[in-house]
């Protein structure tokens, strides 16, 4: 039997072809001026867990994945109801 994948789950709880990695590496490359807080972004990504357009690490809005769009000051929800 294989494996069930959450759906409305981070990539960091999936990460089925390493792209944590690569979302994490291009998080450290924002620059600081432009980078929320941790805590700001650990708020964020609980609005993304708890949002029904959180589809396998990605928002379903917006195509974007949420632990990178999450991490910039000048990004938000692309929902209607703008959640951060």
């Amino acid at each position: 039997m294989s494996e069930v994948i959450c759906k409305r789950c981070l990539i960091e709880k999936i990460d089925p072809l390493g792209i944590l990695e690569t979302v994490r590496k291009r998080v450290e490359l924002i620059p600081k001026e432009e980078k929320v807080s941790d805590e700001e972004y650990f708020h964020r990504l609980e609005a993304c867990t708890a949002c029904k357009e959180l589809n396998l690490g990605m928002c379903n809005l917006c195509g974007c994945f949420v632990e990178y769009r999450a991490a910039h000051t000048d990004m938000h929800c692309p929902g209607s109801e703008k959640k951060w």
